[in-house]
């Protein structure tokens, strides 16, 4: 098993992204745009949201890879 530690703002950002996946399967279609400030708001709960940049690093982090994109920055 893998034990890893997120920030605040990382969290958020994997429950906005475990909800997005919820709702898209609730649907049986691909997720509603016009609700895509459901998913903002979570990501964003505890103060600004992650970029694209560290969206990227997180998940290379979360499978177990360095944060290519930011030691490159």
């Amino acid at each position: 098993m893998q034990n890893f530690t997120v920030t605040d703002r990382e969290r958020d950002t994997v429950l906005a992204a475990l909800r997005y996946y919820q709702f898209y399967r609730m649907q049986g279609h691909p997720f509603d745009p016009r609700q895509d400030h459901l998913i903002d708001t979570i990501a964003g709960q505890t103060g600004e949201a992650l970029d694209l940049t560290e969206i990227d690093d997180l998940c290379a982090g979360l499978a177990g890879n360095p944060h290519a994109l930011a030691l490159s920055a």
